[in-house]
């Protein structure tokens, strides 16, 4: 209780502690104003943080949806290490088994000038012209260009060995540097491609200087060539073919391959379901799936009866419809076979939650690899000569589209919608989509495709993050309900502020009155005193 100094020292006033009177009074005009505002604080405190924990699970769930698309439902091996294999599109791979025999490796042309005294060793100036094409096996080597133009450089007569290196480095195609050999001397040695049909051919022109001229070998590269360009040669299933690298991605469709060593036998390519993978990823999407619906019908409790509590969101029906989406999403058919998670023994039970039956998934995924592509994998496919690529920026979203096309000038129309297209050295047309469902794809068509029909299906998976994007979204109604708490929690706590300044205001009104009444009181004590005491003394004097 506050102690009344002014009550304390007035003892011919009214005797009342009139600043704790003062708190009283105060405290029961601001007091009920203030637990209301407080109340409300709390419940929108609370529903701030169940937003922020469905905010908070779908954010995981988009994440883990992410990872689960890099999943592939087949898995291709090599039975040796001379051929590594990766898989670059598991909708393309074959399933048959495939033998490769490496014969040999693709290899590039080395050149080598030896002999400079030092890096800086004067070249002379005059015209030295790259060309780039094959050299014959016979002797003399006769030279026959390729495709790619030749690059002429010029030097001045202050010009050095190193100088030449870095002008031929410049050169697409050329690596060249200046090598210190470590018997006192230097060399130059020069690299192409990979490939016999990336050999090079130096060619100097007339008029050079002596040093410039030695780097000619446009006769023959046997006086400076120490390794000779050549591509690999390979069987696959006992077909030859040849290749101008040891990476190799157009030989079987949806993988790379990898060459490192030639093969005494046949390497085995086997593809097989990736059952194990993919089982363990799913078990983890169906925990997540579950994960969320308990978050939810937490939330979302009422708390009715004895031991039970409220949800942080319990009469809100955003979380529930936010589920039910999700749920609506996860009972479709997905592909153009319309396949169902239950096709692959994920089920719904009667609460709602996710089950995955291992034997079920097992035997499906084994016998049809691609009954999972479906759920993780989206589908862009068109009719005539036209090839549909995704772009990171792709949202997939499902329907037709028509293309037209000017073949004479490749002015191309989507559903009526111009495209900017340019056209490719093999003669296909190129378009990006920038806007409507199938922006973000890119059309490659060919040049004789006048009309045709495009197709877009997204899978479970796009379908998903999709929707949980669009449940994310700054604008959406998630969002909007956090703002108006965050909104309502700002005014509360304004208002409260401004409850402490009114008690502030009352207070000192009160205690104004009070003394004012203590002042009276004391004087009509101190009257009443002096007339008591003139009284008495009349008395007295009688």
């Amino acid at each position: 209780m506050p102690i009344d100094i002014l009550s304390s020292l007035n003892t011919g006033g009214s005797g009342l502690n009139i600043t704790d009177l003062t708190e009283t009074l105060t405290a029961a005009e601001i007091d009920p104003r203030k637990s209301l505002i407080n109340d409300r604080i709390d419940a929108a405190e609370l529903r701030v943080s169940g937003y922020e924990r469905l905010r908070t699970q779908a954010e995981t769930l988009s994440e883990a949806l992410t990872l689960m698309q890099g999943l592939s439902p087949r898995t291709l091996a090599s039975d040796t290490s001379a051929v590594a294999v990766s898989l670059t599109d598991a909708q393309a791979l074959d399933m048959q088994d495939a033998t490769l025999a490496v014969d040999s490796l693709a290899q590039a042309q080395v050149l080598k000038y030896e002999g400079y005294a030092a890096a800086d060793t004067p070249i002379g100036a005059g015209t030295l012209t790259v060309s780039f094409g094959r050299w014959s096996d016979e002797t003399p080597s006769v030279f026959t260009e390729g495709d790619t133009a030749a690059t002429t450089l010029r030097f001045t007569e202050d010009s050095t060995l190193s100088d030449l290196a870095e002008a031929l480095s410049g050169v697409e195609g050329v690596s060249a540097r200046v090598i210190d050999v470590g018997d006192g001397s230097f060399a130059l040695g020069v690299i192409a491609e990979p490939g016999a049909a990336n050999a090079l051919r130096f060619s100097v022109a007339a008029g050079a200087s002596d040093a410039l001229a030695a780097f000619d070998f446009s006769n023959g590269p046997e006086t400076v060539q120490v390794q000779a360009g050549q591509d690999a040669h390979l069987r696959l299933n006992g077909i030859a073919v040849t290749r101008p690298t040891n990476v190799i991605d157009d030989l079987l469709p949806g993988v790379t391959l990898t060459l490192t060593a030639t093969t005494s036998t046949p390497a085995t390519l086997r593809a097989t379901p990736n059952t194990e993978g993919a089982l363990a990823v799913m078990q983890s999407f169906v925990e997540m799936v579950n994960a969320t619906k308990s978050l939810v019908e937490s939330l979302t409790a009422r708390g009715y009866g004895s031991g039970t509590t409220a949800g942080e969101l319990a009469g809100d029906s955003l979380a529930d419809t936010i589920m039910q989406g999700m749920e609506a999403l996860l009972g479709q058919g997905y592909g153009t076979g319309g396949v169902h998670l239950a096709d692959l023994g994920i089920l719904t039970e009667r609460d709602g939650t996710l089950t995955l039956n291992e034997a079920v998934f097992t035997d499906a995924l084994t016998e049809n690899p691609a009954l999972l592509d479906p759920l993780i994998l989206d589908d862009l496919g068109s009719t005539a000569d036209v090839e549909l690529i995704a772009t990171g920026s792709y949202i997939p979203s499902g329907g037709e589209f028509t293309l037209i096309r000017n073949p004479e000038t490749g002015a191309a129309l989507l559903d009526g919608v111009p495209l900017f297209g340019t056209m490719q050295d093999d003669g296909r047309w190129v378009y990006g989509v920038t806007s409507g469902p199938m922006s973000g794809v890119r059309i490659f068509a060919g040049p004789d495709v006048e009309i045709a029909t495009l197709t877009a299906a997204p899978s479970l998976t796009s379908s998903l993050m999709t929707y949980l994007g669009d449940v994310l979204a700054s604008d959406a109604a998630l969002a909007q309900r956090e703002a108006a708490e965050q909104d309502g929690l700002a005014a509360d706590a304004d208002a409260l502020a401004a409850l402490d300044r009114r008690a502030e205001d009352v207070r000192a009104r009160y205690l104004a009155r009070f003394t004012e009444m203590e002042r009276v009181v004391t004087q009509l004590n101190s009257t009443g005193d002096y007339l008591t005491n003139l009284i008495d003394a009349w008395n007295s004097s009688d």
